[in-house]
């Protein structure tokens, strides 16, 4: 099981701020996203600017296409500008 944690509007669009998905076999980042958008533009891979697998920022492993596995958290940040 992945603990996927969500912040922001990925939360409020999800109903919940985590979920616990079950994974069966090679899942990636981008696979996790599919399963929780439901063919929603808003929560998509697409609309994802930032996610933390085990604390680390996916972008410096192999961005939405990394491979998470049982015990791992995955968390989707949301895109944040401002100055």
């Amino acid at each position: 099981m992945v603990k996927l944690k969500l912040y922001g509007k990925a939360s409020e669009l999800a109903g919940r701020d985590e979920i616990d998905v079950v994974v069966d076999g090679p899942t990636t980042v981008r696979d996790l996203i599919a399963r929780i958008s439901a063919g929603r533009d808003d929560i998509s891979p697409k609309a994802v600017r930032v996610v933390l697998i085990n604390g680390r920022n996916c972008i410096f492993m192999q961005g939405l296409d990394t491979p998470v596995d049982r015990g791992d958290v995955v968390e989707i940040l949301p895109f944040v500008s401002g100055g």
